[in-house]
């Protein structure tokens, strides 16, 4: 019997939401969902997951995620917010995937019974603690994790917990399903399915470690390797179709220019709610702190960051951005802002640490950022010399001071 292909497993998990879930005492679901930035990272590794869970069962742990009478990946955001991923969008198109399959969030969420949500088995892919609304609902039912953020501790019973830091989530995906994507020597012909399957996993990797040149890890590059074996099949110019599906995925990710402030800053952003009741957020951008400031203004960039803290009740946030200098390669910036009185000394003392940590320098004039730097106590902009120091390093040190 044919396997179905992963199309035909999204479309039938669509399905089943439409019709509603959690109607009888019976049935079980297993929710597989990635982090809130809702990124390649989170979207692929969760579907794949997904997918060979239901669809290749012999591939996983004996007697673990079985029995249940839907498998639903799931996008960590409204189905409104998909227009902010330009990526997701392309990678879609590339693979053949109707975005009207797409499961959002919002659409799971009115699609179950809320008094059944013990019902709910969850999976968490490219994160390690179930936050807001989620949280509440399903945080006990987490069986599985596999992500490569900093260990939060949480679940402890969760089999597999795969925590890890690779390059990609979706890479420790791809070595967990090792035997499925594992070519045997007389395996000449692959099929269109697990073809299919690699280049979905593919995507992630590549963006997340810059093709293999940045954050990469063994695990990563393992992956790629087996990846591109499949999706080559034996022919020839493996390497350059790596490149050119680089660079697509590249260039729509960075194809935000018609987006407001309020998207950009929104498009890839993550929270943290302390345990004190402050609240921290960190927004990342494709495209430079000085293109940001210059396409907006100082003065609306600076109401942006206030509304958008106000919208979010925030105490501290910060902006993040990763881009290509034409003059200096690969950059990045770093923007603190401080959102309330409970949040001005702990940004402090958090720039205080990140300044050697990060290495940290100030904008200056010439930069076109030193002037507004230094006359808005509020805010402070850097040059961030550390370029290894992405988010996931970012964020545990500021949210350790805001724990304080």
């Amino acid at each position: 019997m044919t396997a179905k292909s992963i199309q035909q497993f999204l479309a039938a998990a669509r399905a089943a939401v439409r019709r509603g879930m959690l109607e009888s005492t019976s049935g079980k679901i297993l929710l597989v969902t990635g982090n809130e930035s809702a990124d390649l990272d989170s979207f692929a590794s969760s579907l794949v997951f997904a997918y060979l869970t239901d669809s290749h069962a012999q591939y996983t742990t004996p007697g673990k995620l079985t029995g249940y009478d839907n498998i639903i990946p799931m996008l960590n955001i409204a189905r409104e917010e998909i227009s902010l991923r330009p990526e997701l969008h392309y990678a879609l198109a590339r693979l053949r995937i109707p975005e009207s399959d797409i499961i959002c969030k919002d659409e799971f969420l009115s699609s179950i019974d809320r008094s059944k949500t013990d019902k709910v088995d969850v999976v968490l892919l490219d994160h390690n603690n179930l936050l807001s609304d989620l949280g509440d609902l399903f945080g006990q039912n987490v069986v599985t994790v596999i992500d490569h953020h900093v260990d939060e501790g949480l679940y402890s019973s969760a089999e597999p917990r795969i925590i890890a830091p690779v390059g990609s989530c979706t890479s420790l995906v791809v070595n967990y399903f090792a035997d499925y994507f594992q070519l045997s020597p007389n395996e000449f012909s692959v099929s269109d399915e697990k073809k299919g399957v690699a280049r979905l996993a593919l995507a992630p990797i590549l963006v997340d470690t810059a093709n293999l040149t940045s954050k990469e890890t063994q695990e990563d590059r393992g992956a790629v390797a087996i990846l591109m074996k499949i999706i080559s099949s034996g022919t020839l110019g493996a390497s350059d179709a790596q490149e050119a599906y680089y660079g697509e995925l590249m260039t729509a990710k960075r194809s935000i220019d018609s987006f407001s402030l309020r998207d950009i800053l929104r498009k890839d952003y993550k929270e943290w709610l302390e345990n004190n009741g402050v609240r921290v957020g960190i927004s990342s951008s494709v495209k430079s702190l000085i293109w940001t400031v210059k396409k907006f203004g100082w003065n609306e960039f600076k109401k942006g960051i206030d509304s958008w803290a106000k919208e979010r009740k925030l105490d501290a946030f910060v902006f993040m951005d990763s881009f290509q200098d034409p003059k200096e390669g690969y950059r990045r910036d770093l923007l603190v802002a401080v959102c309330s009185e409970k949040g001005d000394a702990r940004v402090r003392k958090f720039v205080d640490a990140a300044q050697t940590e990060f290495e940290l320098e100030p904008f200056s004039e010439k930069d076109g950022l030193g002037n507004q730097n230094n006359n808005d106590e509020g805010v402070q902009c850097f040059k961030q010399r550390n370029l290894k120091a992405s988010r996931k390093q970012v964020a545990p040190l500021i949210r350790q001071f805001m724990q304080e």
